[in-house]
């Protein structure tokens, strides 16, 4: 990311988009980052969930254009949870603090596990009004640690 760093989209991005940080959870350790951008009326944005290795700013291209055509765009970087349970309920929590309702969830890789998750987490009661999923992957059995091999 050495040479995106000094481009000049990505310093303008991150001179007129600031990084806000949010604690939902009992666990003053947890907290969510994010970046928030177009019009606050749009009360049904897209939420971006970045790769496992990725941060906020991976996004930072998809909201330039995306808040440029006048859609509000939503890019996390999630705290460490040990479940995808432990992991909806804050991702809730998150949602409730935004006064969000309804989203569009756009998840990469382990984001794109979490976006699944959450709309299953919360069918019942559907915040999610749509899924764009990209690299992802719906079962992370084959990630059980083992002493043997498959």
């Amino acid at each position: 990311m050495g040479e995106i760093k000094v481009s000049p989209d990505y310093n303008w991005f991150r001179g007129t988009v600031p990084l806000k940080k949010i604690i939902v959870d009992d666990d003053d350790s947890k907290i969510w980052s994010l970046y928030d951008a177009g019009p606050r009326s749009i009360r049904c944005p897209l939420i971006f969930l970045p790769p496992v290795s990725g941060t906020a700013d991976v996004f930072f291209r998809q909201i330039l254009a995306l808040t440029g055509w006048g859609y509000r765009v939503i890019a996390l970087q999630y705290p460490v949870y040990w479940d995808h349970l432990e992991f909806c309920d804050g991702f809730r929590k998150l949602l409730d603090h935004l006064q969000l309702d309804k989203v569009h969830l756009f998840g990469a890789s382990l984001g794109g596990f979490l976006a699944q998750k959450f709309a299953e987490y919360t069918h019942k009661s559907p915040r999610v009004h749509s899924l764009i999923l990209c690299n992802s992957f719906s079962d992370t059995s084959i990630f059980n640690q083992t002493w043997t091999a498959n």
